[in-house]
């Protein structure tokens, strides 16, 4: 516990007594996410089951100065969810109830501890489809994901969670409810607060609830493998699929070397071992005939546009070695990414310029994710354990990195936000009125600066 908590074993005691669950044990894994090299021990640990038991957590927390920080499912990678000043983890997993299938208006109602995927196979029963979809959806929560304003593989044709969110009910450091949107495709009235709250990473209120637009599920998919000589050349490929109105459901970027690692941790080879670079494209639709002829439409395009081949793919073997990407990744003595976003049409600019400044920094880096939409994770790749330069050099890469994201007037966040890792590079995208304008926000909602201290800003 960091030197100037509080003993919360009063606090405990009362959330006891309330009924509210307070975790016991070990609770170390409510100190870290996914970040790698990022910890901070929790004070306590309470596991709310409803909006009134949230109410009670965050009374007692204002009136006896204790910092909170709200935790999803931990799946984030940007030190969001890590309790930097100790204090109070409020996890919201216990909070998992889809409230509400709505099939006639398409909308579901649910709480912040539903894990994503189980939304999914609920929507399908009524031939529906919530749209957001990620390598981590077996275990990251929809409150996260509307923390984080995740996006994934499918944001290219139905953008992120934020585009997603018609309504949510959250709790305010001194505990009264809010309520914000609803079940509504046109609403213009007051401030639309439930955008506010998208991406705010739990800096500003405690999301209780969520309303989320649904759409029909397109029964028919397929999914093409293409490869390329050069990342670059994918990268351009990529965009003539844009700019030819085909409209697919992804568009995933993969460097041969990121490949590498997932299919040697899956066993699973994918075709085209000599390429430097693949692009995964899927296209959906609700007639089988038209759905494949929109595919053979995109391969057409992918070889003009320079692809050496183009296949028709298994849909389970090529996503599972994209989704496992990241985790390989990880895998390895250390690493290093940057979620960096430009416009589509300076992606490749993008790529080309992180493989500069890894070449000279002296480092390994590469390049993956959702080309359609502009968003490249950038990752640096630690393989000797040894290295004595690879601190260094690596911080020095990432910053280069940010700064040419910024100048191609990018973001130096996509979807994983800004938490601990993003905090202190803010500046490179913001001026000193817009930052402020954000303090002004934060102190306005929180005053004593309690939710999820440390982040941000």
């Amino acid at each position: 516990m960091p030197p100037d908590s509080p003993d919360l074993s009063g606090a405990a005691e009362h959330f006891r007594a309330l009924g509210i669950t307070v975790k016991d044990g070990d609770v170390s894994a409510y100190g870290r996410d996914e970040t790698m090299d990022l910890f901070a021990p929790p004070g306590l640990v309470v596991q709310p089951r409803s909006t009134p038991e949230v109410q009670e957590v965050l009374r007692l927390a204002a009136a006896e100065s204790i910092p909170v920080t709200p935790r999803g499912g931990g799946t984030g990678k940007a030190g969001g969810c890590i309790p930097v000043a100790g204090g109070i983890v409020l996890s919201l997993e216990r909070m998992d109830r889809i409230k509400d299938i709505d099939r006639v208006n398409r909308y579901a109602v649910v709480e912040p501890g539903v894990v994503l995927w189980t939304l999914h196979e609920e929507c399908e029963k009524h031939g529906l489809l919530f749209p957001i979809d990620m390598s981590s959806g077996g275990s990251c929560l929809i409150g996260g994901n509307i923390a984080c304003d995740a996006g994934g593989e499918r944001a290219v044709k139905y953008g992120t969670t934020r585009a997603q969110v018609t309504g949510l009910e959250a709790v305010l450091i001194d505990g009264s409810v809010i309520r914000t949107g609803g079940k509504l495709a046109k609403n213009t009235a007051g401030y639309a607060l439930h955008y506010l709250l998208v991406g705010s990473e739990g800096t500003l209120a405690v999301i209780t609830e969520a309303t989320l637009k649904l759409v029909p599920r397109p029964p028919h998919r397929a999914t093409l493998l293409a490869a390329f000589a050069s990342i670059e050349r994918a990268a351009l490929a990529a965009l003539e699929v844009e700019r030819s109105g085909a409209q697919p459901s992804a568009v995933e970027i993969i460097e041969r070397a990121a490949a590498a690692l997932a299919e040697e941790m899956l066993g699973n080879r994918l075709p085209h071992a000599n390429a430097a670079a693949l692009l995964l494209i899927e296209v959906e639709g609700f007639a089988e005939a038209a759905t494949q002829e929109a595919a053979e439409r995109v391969g057409e395009l992918l070889l003009d546009a320079g692809a050496d081949e183009v296949d028709l793919a298994p849909r389970e073997k090529v996503w599972g070695v994209r989704h496992a990407v990241a985790e390989a990744i990880k895998r390895l003595p250390g690493y290093s990414a940057v979620d960096a976003v430009v416009p589509r049409s300076r992606t490749p600019d993008l790529i080309r310029k992180a493989h500069t400044i890894a070449r000279r920094n002296g480092v390994e880096v590469v390049c993956f994710g959702h080309a359609g939409d502009g968003n490249i994770h950038v990752d640096f790749l630690r393989r000797d354990a040894d290295d004595p330069h690879w601190n260094d050099a690596v911080k020095k890469a990432v910053r280069e990195v940010l700064e040419a994201t910024v100048a191609l007037a990018g973001s130096i966040t996509a979807e994983h936000g800004v938490g601990l890792l993003r905090k202190d590079d803010m500046p490179l995208q913001f001026d000193e009125p817009t930052l402020d304008a954000m303090r002004a926000l934060k102190r306005a909602w929180d005053p004593q600066g309690l939710l999820n201290p440390g982040k941000w800003l």
